[in-house]
């Protein structure tokens, strides 16, 4: 008689492996980005879809995981998932744009300061700013905008994710999750 067990893929494999497949889709796209119109890395419209995108292919993942692990998942597996799979994937990325920036092209920095120095203008003056208030702000961002590309700014971000992906994963969670059902 043929014996068969089941067991559950390993969490933690399967979500470095998601993890790694979304750092490399996140590069792929910073590169495409970049080798199109740089200015599309500054864009709030592309940040948006890409937020989205991302949130998706979590969801998309831990499903996958919940599949092959038998049909069900707690929420806190699920968290668990998300989470290190989101690590994962902005540990790569990160990678990647500390590359991009001070390896591969070290004028990105400054062309996006720039960039997005000139957006938050036309946002502000949108919003109906204008004299000494767009002055102040225009002359706070020229301060604060280089040091988000710098290799300690971008690992202040890695570092500021490790919350953002917890509350992100929190979120993903509720789509993911699947409690067996209570026999009665």
């Amino acid at each position: 008689m043929e014996q068969t067990t089941s067991t559950a893929p390993n969490l933690f494999k399967h979500a470095l492996r998601w993890g790694a497949i979304l750092g490399g889709i996140g590069c792929a796209i910073t590169g495409l980005l970049y080798a199109v119109d740089l200015s599309l890395l500054a864009d709030w419209k592309i940040a948006i879809f890409l937020l989205v995108f991302f949130l998706g292919m979590v969801i998309y993942a831990g499903i996958n995981y919940r599949k092959e692990a038998g049909g069900y998942l707690s929420y806190g597996k699920a968290f668990q998932h998300g989470y290190i799979t989101l690590l994962v994937s902005a540990f790569i990325s990160i990678i990647f744009q500390i590359l991009l920036y001070h390896v591969i092209d070290p004028s990105i920095p400054e062309q996006l300061t720039d960039i997005t120095i000139e957006k938050t203008e036309q946002m502000l003056t949108g919003f109906g700013m204008s004299g000494d208030a767009l002055e102040k702000a225009l002359d706070q961002a020229r301060i604060d905008t280089p040091g988000r590309f710098t290799v300690a700014g971008l690992l202040k971000q890695f570092g500021w994710g490790f919350l953002i992906y917890a509350i992100i994963s929190l979120i993903t969670s509720i789509f993911v999750k699947k409690n067996e059902p209570q026999v009665m």
